[in-house]
C-alpha cells in the first residue's frame, strides 16, 4: 500500500474519467441519429484491501458501457408502426379510387342519366334519325364508362401487385441483417459486453419491418430475437432467415413463404402493417367495388335488353338486344350442391330474348333446380360448377349468344339463399350490339309515331332495378359514397396514428434520447473527474520524488 496504491488509484480514475467522457461524446455525436440510445458507463469501486487495520478502497473501474432502454415504450412503438403502416398503405388506392368514383358532374351516374334521357328525347320524335342516333351514341358513352370504371379498378389492383413485389427484396434484406444482428449480439454478450449498438440498429429494422408486415417478435435469454408473422409463420430463428416471395399468378400475385423444401401462401388475414391494408384493398374492398360495377351493367344490360327485343324497329326487326350479352349469368355460392332441403318449393320466372315463362319447381338440391330449368327447354342451359374454393355455383348459358336473361327466383328460398345472377367481368365487355338506326325499337310496333317500348326503357331511370331497392343512380352513389366514407375513415385512421407515434418518439426521446443539456453536465462532471486524477497522480508523483530524495 502507500504512495504506490495510491499512484494505481490516480490511474483508474484517471481511466474511467476518460471512458466516462468518451462515452458522453458518443451520445453527443449521435443526438440525431435514429433509433439511437443514450449510453451511461457503468462504474464500479475496486475491492478495498486491509491496511493498517483499515480497509481502504483501490480505485475504481469501469464494469459495462449500458443503453436505456423502455420496454413499455419502444412496444407502444411497434404496435403504431403496425397501425400507420396500414393506413399509409391504403391511402394512395383510395385516393385513387375516389378519383374513379367521382362525385363531379362526369361520371357514371351522369351518363346513365343522358343515356335514359336520350330514350326520353327518342320518345318524342320515335321516327327521327337524329334522336336515334344519339340512343346509340349515349349507349356507346354509357358502354365506355363502364369499361373505364372497370378498367381503372384493374389498374388500381395491378398498382397494389406491383407495390407489394417492389418491396418484397427489400423485407427479405431487413430480415437477413437482423438475423446477421442476432449472431454478432450473441457472439459479443456472450462474453459479458453490451452490444448496444447493434441492438439500437436490431431495433430500428424491427419497427420497420413492424411498418411493413405487422411482424411480431419474442427475444431469446441469449440476446437473439425470434420474428414471426401475425399468423404464426417464422422468417427469423436466431441467426437463420426466412425468405418471402412474391409469385405471380394469373393477374395477381400471392406471398409465398419457404421454409425448408416446403413452400406456404401467405394470405391478407396472416400479414400486418403495410401489406396488410394492400391485401385487404386488393382482395376484399376491390372485388366488392368490382362486383357491384358488374351487377350494375348486368342489370343494365338485362333490363334494357328485355324491353328492347319485345319492341320493333322501323324495319320491322324485332327481338334485337340493344347491349350484347358477353359470358355467362352466374349464381352466388353454395357450399354443397346436393343438400336437399337447400330451395323450397315454388315457381321460377324465366324470361329469355323477351319471352316470359314460369316454371314450378319442387324444391330440392342445386343440381335439382339446375335439372328443372334444363328441363323446361326454354332457351338456356343451367350447370353447377365447382370452383377453386372448393364452393358450387349455377351458371347460366343461353342457348343464343347475345339472348337476354331474365330469373327470377325469390320464391325458392330455403336453408340457401335464392340464386342471384350476374355476369363476372360484364363492365369490362358491356358494348352496345347495334349500329343501324332503323333497328332501334322505339314503338312496339314499326308504325312511325309509336313510342311505346321507348317510354318503358325511359322508365327504367326511376325503377328499383337493383336488389329491388335502388334505381342505376342511387346504386353508383352507394358505391362512390362507400369509397368516400372508406377514404375518410383512412385520413382520420392515418392522422391519428401519426400523432400517437409522433407522441410516443417524443416519450422515447424525452426516456431514452440524448439530452445535450445533459451530456453537456456529464461532460463538465468528467472533465472536473479526469483533471482532479491528473492532481492526485502528479501530488502522488512528488510525493515520491520527495521519499526517495529523503532515502538519497
Amino acid at each position: 500500500m502507500g504512495l504506490a496504491a495510491a499512484l494505481n488509484t490516480g490511474k483508474t480514475s484517471l481511466f474511467a474519467s476518460q471512458k466516462s467522457i468518451e462515452v458522453a461524446g458518443n451520445n453527443i455525436a449521435n443526438v440525431n441519429t435514429e433509433g439511437y440510445s443514450r449510453q451511461n458507463v457503468v462504474l464500479g469501486d475496486i475491492p478495498s484491501l486491509e491496511f493498517g487495520g483499515f480497509f481502504v478502497g483501490t480505485g475504481v473501474r469501469v464494469n459495462n458501457i449500458e443503453r436505456e432502454y423502455d420496454v413499455f415504450i419502444n412496444q407502444q412503438l411497434l404496435d403504431k408502426s403496425q397501425e400507420l403502416g396500414t393506413e399509409d398503405a391504403k391511402s394512395t388506392p383510395l385516393a385513387e379510387l375516389e378519383r374513379v368514383f367521382s362525385v363531379g358532374d362526369e361520371n357514371l351516374a351522369t351518363e346513365i342519366d343522358r343515356f335514359f334521357d336520350a330514350w326520353q328525347e327518342l320518345s318524342t320524335n320515335p321516327s327521327g334519325e337524329v334522336e336515334r342516333d344519339i340512343v346509340i351514341q349515349r349507349g356507346e358513352l354509357l358502354a365506355s364508362s363502364f369499361n373505364s370504371l372497370a378498367r381503372d379498378l384493374d389498374n388500381v389492383r395491378s398498382n397494389i401487385n406491383d407495390t407489394v413485389a417492389s418491396e418484397i427484396d427489400d423485407v427479405n434484406l431487413k430480415l437477413n441483417q437482423i438475423a446477421e444482428l442476432n449472431t454478432q449480439i450473441q457472439n459479443i454478450e456472450a462474453n459479458g459486453k453490451s452490444a448496444n449498438s447493434f441492438r439500437d440498429q436490431r431495433d430500428l429494422l424491427l419497427q420497420e419491418l413492424t411498418y411493413t408486415l405487422g411482424v411480431q417478435s419474442y427475444e431469446e435469454p441469449n440476446g437473439a430475437i425470434n420474428i414471426q408473422l401475425p399468423g404464426g409463420l417464422p422468417l427469423v430463428q436466431n441467426g437463420t432467415a426466412l425468405q418471402l416471395e412474391a409469385t405471380p399468378r394469373g393477374e395477381d400475385l400471392t406471398l409465398t413463404l419457404n421454409i425448408g423444401e416446403s413452400s406456404f401462401e401467405v394470405k391478407g388475414d396472416n400479414l400486418g402493417g403495410k401489406f396488410n391494408g394492400l391485401f385487404e384493398l386488393r382482395d376484399e374492398f376491390i372485388p366488392e367495388l368490382k362486383q357491384n360495377l358488374d351487377l350494375t351493367a348486368y342489370e343494365m344490360v338485362q333490363t334494357v335488353n328485355s324491353l328492347h327485343a319485345q319492341g320493333v324497329g322501323l324495319d320491322g326487326s324485332t327481338g334485337v338486344a340493344f347491349f350484347n350479352n358477353p359470358g355467362n349469368h352466374t349464381t352466388q355460392s353454395y357450399v354443397d350442391p346436393d343438400q336437399a332441403t337447400a330451395f323450397s318449393a315454388g315457381d321460377l320466372s324465366i324470361e329469355v330474348d323477351g319471352v316470359a315463362n314460369t316454371v314450378a319447381f319442387a324444391g330440392g338440391s342445386l343440381n335439382d333446380l339446375a335439372d328443372t330449368i334444363n328441363t323446361a327447354a326454354l332457351g338456356v342451359t343451367a350447370t353447377v360448377n365447382e370452383q377453386d374454393d372448393g364452393t358450387f355455383v349455377m351458371v347460366l348459358r343461353p342457348d343464343n349468344a347475345g339472348d337476354s336473361v331474365q330469373l327470377d327466383t325469390s320464391a325458392v328460398g330455403g336453408s340457401y339463399e335464392a340464386p342471384e345472377f350476374s355476369m363476372p367481368n360484364i363492365s369490362d365487355l358491356i358494348a352496345v350490339s347495334i349500329r343501324d338506326t332503323s333497328k332501334v325499337a322505339a314503338g312496339n310496333s314499326s308504325a312511325p309515331g309509336d313510342n311505346t317500348n321507348a317510354l318503358a326503357i325511359s322508365a327504367l331511370k326511376d325503377e328499383d332495378t337493383i336488389n329491388g331497392e335502388d334505381t342505376f343512380v342511387s346504386f353508383y352513389g352507394k358505391m362512390a359514397a362507400s369509397v368516400g366514407i372508406e377514404a375518410g375513415q383512412n385520413r382520420l385512421a392515418q392522422s391519428g396514428a401519426e400523432d400517437s407515434l409522433t407522441q410516443l418518439k417524443n416519450l422515447r426521446d424525452g426516456s431514452v434520447g440524448v439530452s445535450i443539456e445533459e451530456e453537456m453536465i456529464s461532460l463538465i462532471k468528467f472533465q472536473r473527474g479526469f483533471e482532479a486524477s491528473a492532481k492526485l497522480l502528479s501530488t502522488v508523483d512528488e510525493l515520491m520524488v520527495t521519499v526517495i530524495n529523503i532515502k538519497n
